[in-house]
């Protein structure tokens, strides 16, 4: 996969893991249209791609990302320009599918995502940390939901997710007044798995995306299946999904070697089929 703004190398044991850096250091990583449209692209051909077991995404330089690169979003495009019946609200809503459709891709995704936070995180890039799957940070992280500084609100799904993950008054504090939290509170309130010194932050993600890579694929992406369709359900209904699931796991190679490996005292070799 080449892209412009998109670095991505595979890694891992059976290189099973898509390593994917956004590469616009001079920005602070801002989403242009451009970035949304390769974000969406890769997810795409991740999702078909059944040698990906893991996904990571960080930042190049010293940010995550600053947000949607606001000289190409649809609130600068659309900001008055003199006579406000100039504005182009059709080509608003089109841009704004634009990106939205890079992170309806994002949540598709089957395999489990990792987000590697290196430093300063806001507007559509916290969206971005808050629909993947697990976190870790670095100590020089700090959090934004920069949207409401612009008068917006956090468009790109940020207000689904967050009351999700961080709880409800959290989110509800960072979405109405825009502070920054820095990177110890939002460990605390739930928003990644590990919080590290910058120098760790490379070796704690790809620990835990080795980890995830090592795991059975057809039970992982059930799992993370079950966890997001059922979370409307009530309880037996849940279950009901989850017989069924059973019985599409049960006659797998990676069930029948799970049980293996454990009459045998030795670590499973999973294969993904």
């Amino acid at each position: 996969m080449a892209y412009e703004n998109l670095l991505t190398e595979r890694r891992g044991e059976r290189q099973g893991i898509l390593w994917v850096t956004l590469n616009r250091p001079e920005k602070l990583n801002a989403l242009s249209m451009a970035t949304f449209a390769e974000l969406e692209d890769l997810f795409r051909n991740v999702r078909k791609d059944r040698g990906v077991r893991c996904l990571v995404i960080t930042g190049a330089g010293r940010g995550f990302c600053a947000g949607a690169d606001f000289s190409q979003s649809a609130a600068a495009a659309d900001a008055p320009q003199g006579d406000e019946n100039e504005i182009d609200l059709e080509g608003s809503r089109l841009r704004f599918r634009g990106e939205s459709e890079a992170f309806i891709a994002l949540r598709r995704l089957e395999v489990p995502v990792i987000a590697a936070i290196n430093g300063v995180c806001v507007g559509a890039g916290f969206d971005m940390v808050a629909h993947c799957d697990m976190a870790v940070a670095s100590t020089a992280a700090r959090f934004q939901v920069a949207y409401v500084k612009r008068g917006l609100f956090a468009d790109l799904g940020g207000f689904w997710s967050l009351p999700r993950i961080i709880g409800w008054r959290k989110a509800m504090e960072m979405m109405l007044t825009g502070r920054f939290m820095p990177a110890e509170e939002a460990h605390a309130a739930g928003l990644t798995n590990y919080l590290v010194a910058p120098e760790q932050l490379e070796a704690k993600t790809m620990e835990l995306a080795l980890a995830v890579e090592a795991g059975p694929p057809i039970g992982q992406k059930l799992g993370k299946m079950l966890a997001l369709k059922t979370a409307h359900l009530d309880f037996e209904s849940a279950l009901e999904l989850s017989g069924t699931a059973l019985s599409v796991i049960g006659p797998s190679f990676d069930r029948r070697e799970g049980v293996r490996s454990f009459m045998e005292k030795r670590e499973p070799r999973f294969e993904g089929r």
